[in-house]
């Protein structure tokens, strides 16, 4: 009798390591780190870049991003493109301060309006320097109106005066 109990405690355990070893072994997927937007995403070495958008309109298109500097110190971000019409360098210096939050585009702000000259459904690049290190290559997704979710940056794009118009 005691045989009959011992076994059928090894085949529930064996039955229980059997079924629950998948835990053990396998990465949870929920603690993997992603963008959870459409945008691309770079770590500097003090700022970070966030759901970074080409967003293409009527007349001209526009950058929209997030920088966000967690340390204690102020951080001078450039934004380094290549612009279409021109065929040349140009860059854009943004200062952070200490623990700030840059939106571009996003919550009432308004967006960079610069010309990376490609289509919809294609990637573009810029080139992020935090103060005087080297730049990291950023691969942006180039959208339109044709999702409807991205209307209002289109719309607010389009209301957006250029530089060059004022």
């Amino acid at each position: 009798m005691a045989i009959r109990k011992l076994a059928a405690v090894s085949i529930a355990a064996a039955v229980m390591l059997g079924t629950s070893g998948c835990n053990f072994t396998s990465p949870v997927a929920s603690m993997e780190q992603y963008a959870p937007s459409d945008g691309s995403q770079i770590d500097l070495e003090n700022v970070k870049a966030r759901n970074f958008i080409y967003v293409a309109g009527e007349e001209f298109g526009g950058l929209f991003g997030t920088l966000v500097n967690p340390s204690l110190e102020a951080q001078t971000v450039r934004i380094q493109y290549t612009d279409a019409t021109l065929a040349e360098k140009k860059s854009i210096s943004v200062n952070l301060l200490p623990g700030g939050v840059l939106d571009i585009g996003y919550n009432g702000t308004a967006p960079l309006l610069v010309d990376l000259g490609s289509t919809p459904g294609a990637m573009v690049s810029i080139y992020l320097n935090e103060g005087s290190n080297s730049g990291r290559e950023l691969n942006i997704p180039v959208l339109d109106a044709t999702l409807p979710e991205y209307q209002p940056l289109v719309d607010a794009l389009n209301s957006t005066v250029p530089a060059s118009a004022e």
